[in-house]
């Protein structure tokens, strides 16, 4: 609220934004993993062969926000030995897994499967993988990711 009471120059453009549980919208990151992990190989091959829109602008913010305003999609960036996490727990993971999740999607840490919500930080520069996004495909990436890795 600004000093004077009012909210200007914030305008609201829709209320109760929810994230479906279905998507036929991705938005793969960090894709030199598909070389270290058939799962997210496989993956990929799944949303090309099914025809998902490909959603890649290489930006967590803008792949994020379009779940927003499509109220679907999935944005996934695991890592590998070869290619290390690069996405901070703290100030990206985390703040945009908490709106998605409230919105009814989902969240994986992308190693337990669990949500990233439940990753405990210990540092400030702390890098995670992430999966977020619409609820049924996060199962998806972790069964075929997560659980390819076990």
């Amino acid at each position: 609220q600004l000093p004077d009471g009012t909210w200007d120059p914030w305008i609201c453009s829709r209320h109760d934004i929810k994230i479906e549980p279905d998507c036929k919208i991705f938005s793969p990151a960090n894709l030199r993993t598909t070389q270290d992990v058939p799962g997210y190989k496989k993956l990929i091959d799944h949303y090309m062969a099914e025809r998902y829109t490909l959603r890649y602008s290489g930006g967590l913010v803008p792949d994020v926000y379009q779940q927003f305003t499509k109220t679907q999609g999935i944005f996934s960036n695991p890592t590998s030995p070869s290619s290390p996490a690069k996405l901070r727990l703290a100030f990206e993971a985390a703040p945009f897994a908490l709106l998605v999740e409230k919105a009814g999607g989902k969240s994986s840490d992308g190693v337990t499967g669990g949500s990233i919500l439940d990753v405990q930080i210990n540092a400030v520069d702390q890098r995670t993988p992430l999966c977020i996004g619409s609820a049924n495909e996060v199962d998806r990436f972790n069964d075929w990711v997560v659980g390819s890795e076990e």
